[in-house]
């Protein structure tokens, strides 16, 4: 399928380019498709290395370590998983169908599936997956099965998942990794965190070898359900800290490496390729509704108007971001496209400031003062609300100075971020009683439209209803959107083809990369 694919592409190129095209021309449309002239066909075979931090367990289910966490979606599959855009998409589900107006989802595996050791997946291993997940409080996926009352085999291939309650994020839930019941069933939850007892998925790879503290092997799984990877091994080698993956990376002991920063000379293009996707990283502005110059709406869009954020992603973020009007990732196919932006206007922060009749405007805006690029932004803000003759007092205070005066209220703005839940539910950021909602805004008609958004059960309303929703915000500002953050993947030039990496998982495409031997 893969060669056949890559001979269409080939065919489509000649097409279009045409058979007269110099090298040079060629040679340029094929890096603007991604491709090099010496590497249009993928090679099988090869192996690359990949880094993960020290961790306490293998169990994909209690693990914590988030470099790990990525590495083993190359061992374990799960239900559901997240594609590039943050949109879900089937990984073990062959089909699905919600019944009872959301209350049941019957879902069909696929039937080619097997465990690495040979033995077939069914619908029990995804019972006892879901079964010792809702015991196993300490597990970051605990929460995925919280609405999850029950699940009823139908056969080996079929099952219904029973929910509390209707839930419009059903699908995002089901993105844990699914383990064997012929493997753990039984067994205590001392014996389940055992590295030996964790040894058996049923993802595109298989662990071959696992030297404790130093590397895990990985190879091919052949007789993987879905499209093989080109790519016959994988090393993950463990290392102390982040700054060690890094260091691996420079030093070529490994061969791709997610990194804070892409600073000039440090990853030299002639060994290195660098890859940039959106990430979870959401930074806003916070509004104390305590505040009565704050509850009128027409100055928050006043604010609104006059924050120049195409000047804060380009000054202060090097434009690796992309402004948003709401915590969402922009490529998610619930995010309003049709919602123009609150760009940078003087004169409309200046009407919208006149209808307030408010004299004499002063804020204090409390920002970590270990942040530079709030701390940037926070000046350029400072020098744009002085454009409207609103005095802005910066104060650089601790992290642990600026959580406590969220908790009590004492401050007017603050800028802060919020790591975006990869399930994009946006009761985090709107319920006034959630703990990350401390700025004291309440707007009965908000829950209403809340509400619509997570009783959906078919997707057309789900879309419909979280673009209402959006729009609304947009309207109010209860919080002023900044931007979210690019992320930043560094690999071995060595490496051809595209990763379609997210921030649940960087791996994300690998059986799309091959290495140039």
């Amino acid at each position: 399928m893969k060669k056949l694919r890559i001979i269409f592409l080939l065919i489509t190129i000649i097409f279009l380019f045409g058979c007269s095209a110099d090298d040079k021309e060629l040679n340029s449309h094929l890096e603007k498709a991604n491709l090099q002239p010496e590497n249009l066909i993928p090679k099988e075979g090869g192996k690359i290395s990949i880094s993960v931090v020290e961790f306490k367990t293998l169990n994909p289910l209690l693990n914590k370590e988030k470099s790990l966490d990525q590495a083993l979606k190359l061992v374990y599959d799960s239900l559901f998983t997240l594609d590039e855009n943050y949109n879900i998409v089937s990984k073990l589900v062959d089909n699905y169908s919600f019944l009872d107006d959301g209350m049941i989802l019957n879902i069909n595996l696929k039937d080619n599936i097997t465990w690495h050791d040979g033995v077939k997946l069914t619908s029990q291993d995804v019972k006892f997956t879901v079964g010792l997940l809702k015991t196993l409080s300490e597990s970051p996926y605990y929460p995925l099965v919280s609405n999850i009352y029950s699940v009823d085999i139908v056969s080996d291939n079929s099952f219904n998942i029973v929910f509390t309650k209707p839930y419009s994020f059903s699908l995002e839930n089901l993105i844990f990794p699914i383990l064997p019941n012929h493997k753990l069933y039984g067994q205590s939850i001392d014996n389940i965190k055992l590295d030996e007892n964790n040894l058996i998925g049923s993802g595109m790879y298989k662990i071959n070898k696992y030297e404790k503290r130093k590397y895990i092997d990985l190879v091919k799984n052949e007789n993987y359900y879905d499209e093989k990877p080109y790519i016959d091994e994988i090393r993950m080698v463990i290392v102390p800290d982040k700054e060690a993956q890094e260091s691996m990376l420079i030093s070529l002991e490994t061969d791709i490496c997610e990194v804070d920063q892409i600073i000039s000379g440090k990853f030299p293009t002639k060994r290195f390729d660098s890859k940039k996707y959106r990430g979870q990283d959401y930074e806003f502005l916070a509004l104390n509704f305590n505040n009565e110059y704050i509850k009128d709406i027409n100055l928050r869009k006043a604010i609104a108007y006059i924050i120049d954020r195409e000047k804060i992603l380009k000054e202060v973020y090097l434009k690796k971001g992309e402004i948003v009007e709401f915590p969402l990732n922009s490529n998610s196919k619930y995010y309003n496209k049709n919602i123009k932006n609150y760009n940078h206007n003087l004169d409309k922060a200046k009407e919208y400031l006149d209808k307030t009749q408010f004299q004499d405007i002063k804020f204090t805006l409390i920002v970590d003062q270990t942040n530079f690029e709030r701390l940037k932004t926070a000046y350029i803000i400072k020098e744009q609300l002085e454009n409207l003759n609103i005095k802005l007092e910066v104060l650089e205070l601790s992290w642990e100075d600026i959580l406590n005066r969220l908790r009590t209220g004492e401050y007017d703005l603050a800028l802060l971020g919020w790591k975006l839940p990869i399930v994009p539910d946006p009761t985090f950021a709107l319920y006034p009683n959630n703990v990350t909602n401390f700025t004291n805004y309440v707007d009965p008609n908000m829950d209403i439209l809340v509400q619509n958004l997570l009783s959906s059960v078919k997707e057309e309303d789900k879309i419909k209803n979280y673009y209402e929703l959006q729009k609304y915000i947009k309207e109010n500002l209860p919080f002023i959107s900044l931007l979210v953050k690019d992320e930043n993947l560094v690999l071995n030039n060595k490496i051809k083809g595209r990763l379609n990496s997210n921030d649940f998982n960087i791996y994300n495409g690998i059986e799309n990369i091959f290495v140039n031997y």
